[in-house]
């Protein structure tokens, strides 16, 4: 049954690859959706992946490209972009920082931010992608030791 959720205080975000991610409303089937505040600077952003539930963004500040089966979209602020689940995609800041409010339809997103809370790439990479596939995130990026 879905109740009516209430934030009065935005909890701390969480560090994921440089991007400060707060998860707003996240970890439970009990909402149609979560949100996430994502922060981030120029280059930042993950590599190509797709996952099972739909994403979306909305740019609050600077801009953001936005790769989506191929295809790839400046969004500045004030602009949206809706990926289907399912979909390979990526995003990369382009301007010095970049803040969007990011909703998925499953909370495993906020799952997965927050299992891979301080890890760093390159030295924690494979268990970034191992976390990844827990959560039904599949990274397009040769596993370590493997070539492409």
């Amino acid at each position: 049954m879905r109740t009516v959720h209430v934030i009065e205080k935005a909890p701390a975000p969480v560090s994921v690859v440089g991007e400060a991610i707060t998860i707003l409303a996240g970890g439970d089937l009990s909402k149609p959706f979560e949100m996430h505040i994502q922060e981030g600077v120029q280059g930042g952003g993950p590599p190509l992946h797709y996952h099972p539930w739909d994403e979306a963004f909305y740019v609050v500040d600077g801009e953001v490209e936005v790769t989506v089966e191929g295809k790839v979209t400046t969004i500045s602020s004030g602009g949206y972009v809706h990926i289907p689940g399912g979909s390979i995609h990526a995003y990369k800041n382009i301007s010095p920082t970049a803040k969007m409010i990011g909703v998925v339809s499953d909370p495993r997103g906020g799952q997965f931010f927050a299992a891979v809370d301080q890890l760093k790439v390159p030295q924690d990479l494979p268990r970034i992608l191992q976390i990844g596939e827990e959560y039904g995130v599949i990274f397009l990026v040769p596993k370590p030791g493997q070539s492409r």
